[in-house]
């Protein structure tokens, strides 16, 4: 009968040198013989059990910045964009969404927007398909339209960089639900 792991037993395993980049730990199972490995890289810390630490500045930083929010709070170089019920162009995604607090809500909420933010894809599209992505934006979505009408959704946008990921997944959504209705029809009037 396999015996059981040193851990199991309460004790720490033998893993060898601690200066060694790679130590491993062999474990055996209860009741069959398979053994495992598992390898513990070891990062220079004194205790390999403390989790490293990181530099603030090596964090990633969010796509949509505070001075981008602000610019499209305040209305300085930006695009105004409103969308009507059947139009050539249409925003579809919002990927990075991020709920405004504190002062930049309040600021969103006097200057008579939403208090989201998001990034989004301007497509030429026909029929609420989209055929050609032209260009991502940052937008925040406007309470009331400037339209006389009122009957278009309106943004406040501006340009960022093309996010490739994102297009290619509406593209994938569009050409599953093209096919999935193909496929429905052909069932239907076989």
């Amino acid at each position: 009968m396999p015996t059981a792991s040193p851990c199991r037993q309460g004790k720490r395993p033998e893993s060898g040198r601690i200066n060694r980049r790679f130590q491993t730990v062999r474990f055996v199972t209860y009741g069959d013989r398979h053994t495992f490995r598992w390898q513990i890289e070891i990062i220079g810390l004194d205790n390999a059990y403390e989790p490293p630490t990181t530099d603030p500045a090596a964090l990633p930083q969010p796509p949509i910045t505070d001075s981008d929010v602000r610019q499209l709070i305040h209305g300085a170089d930006i695009e105004t964009l409103a969308f009507y019920d059947v139009s050539d162009c249409q925003i579809y995604g919002r990927k990075h969404r991020r709920k405004l607090t504190g002062r930049l809500a309040d600021a969103a909420k006097a200057a008579g927007c939403q208090r989201v933010v998001y990034q989004t894809v301007l497509w030429w599209c026909l029929v609420y398909m989209p055929v050609f992505p032209l260009g991502v934006y940052f937008v925040i979505p406007c309470v009331e339209c400037d339209d006389p009408d009122g009957d278009a959704e309106q943004y406040r946008g501006i340009r960022a960089q093309w996010d490739f990921g994102q297009i290619t997944l509406h593209y994938i959504v569009m050409l599953s639900l093209l096919l999935g209705a193909g496929v429905a029809t052909w069932w239907l009037f076989r």
